[in-house]
């Protein structure tokens, strides 16, 4: 008797759209669901190419790097990249992880260069060794996602992330409409330029602070490599050094450090920082800062595995090379 797709959908209890998922190894079939239809098609004998096809892909063996910095805002994207992996763990997936705080990038591209995986997921500053060691594996066909700050150039399958400039742009924005005289001084505390992602965002905000013809001018530019002693020691005698600051754009992830100088000094200023980290939950809801632009760091790390991964199954390429996380303006009263 011939055997066909719907006798596997009614024995293994699910539709033949979910058959079809996983007869070619497509994402979005949960771990349960995938073994109940794989064990029908043993059961059933049912042999056609895709039936054999799906089998073989659940024990053939794959690979998968992420280099990233350790630090509470990554934290969620690894909460992503786990929750694609759960997804997947009917394959054979390994996963390493390269963590990048007090790495030169000399060591970087050195433990890039000797990790084997057959596909990375990367979070790098776009610095022209970091590209060519990138370019070195893209052009033997390893495939590489860049998130959360891109790398142009080096051969990368895709960019998953916030638009960065328009995230800066929206910044800038928030601010003009709490600055209520045409004129006013602003401080921008930034990470570290090697990060296209902080070049960005400073860029979207000063061109829009330009564009508005309001006499409203940067008093200084603080970069503090996402350290909390760095941020917390130079935020501080930039305040000190402008006492005429009216409001504050936090580019970075500094937010802890940057919240305790702003309780200490008492001093109201209008301020906009990022994402959801617990300080700026708590920055929020106390009126120490009046808006967090929110770039879902959870997605950031979700998607580039799930991409990467079917590229490696399906050799099949995203629809589009950029991938943008939402831009989302977070009050207070929203949380």
């Amino acid at each position: 008797m011939k055997i066909s797709q719907k006798m596997i959908a009614e024995l293994s209890g699910v539709s033949r759209g979910t058959i079809d998922r996983v007869l070619h190894g497509k994402p979005n079939v949960k771990p349960e669901t995938r073994q109940r239809v794989l064990a029908a098609i043993e059961k059933l004998k049912y042999s056609p190419n895709t039936a054999g096809r799906a089998l073989a892909l659940s024990k053939r063996e794959y690979s998968i790097c992420a280099v990233l910095p350790d630090n509470p805002f990554f934290s969620d994207v690894m909460k992503g990249i786990q929750a694609a992996l759960a997804e997947l763990s009917d394959y054979n997936i390994s996963f390493s992880c390269i963590y990048t705080n007090g790495k030169s990038n000399a060591e970087i591209i050195r433990l890039i260069s000797e990790n084997e995986s057959n596909a990375f997921a990367v979070a790098l500053g776009d610095s022209d060794d970091i590209r060519e060691c990138i370019k070195a594996k893209t052009d033997r066909g390893i495939p590489f996602v860049t998130f959360n700050t891109d790398i142009k150039d080096c051969g990368r399958i895709c960019f998953v992330g916030q638009d960065l400039y328009k995230s800066g742009r929206i910044a800038a924005s928030l601010m003009l409409k709490m600055l209520r005289d045409d004129t006013g001084r602003i401080l921008i505390v930034s990470g570290n330029s090697k990060y296209k992602a902080h070049r960005e965002r400073v860029s979207g905000f000063t061109d829009a602070l330009k564009a508005s013809g309001r006499d409203i001018t940067v008093s200084e530019v603080v970069e503090t490599d996402d350290d909390k002693a760095l941020t917390y020691s130079r935020v501080m005698d930039a305040l000190k050094k402008h006492p005429d600051t009216d409001g504050i754009y936090v580019a970075s992830a500094s937010a802890e450090a940057f919240y305790s100088v702003l309780c200490e000094l008492g001093k109201r200023y209008r301020v906009v920082v990022n994402d959801l980290l617990p300080s700026v939950r708590e920055g929020l809801m106390d009126g120490t800062f009046d808006f967090s632009i929110f770039q879902n760091p959870f997605e950031q790390g979700y998607r580039p595995i799930k991409i990467l991964f079917n590229y490696l199954v399906n050799k099949r390429l995203p629809e589009t090379d950029i991938i943008y996380t939402d831009n989302t303006v977070i009050t207070g009263e929203m949380l």
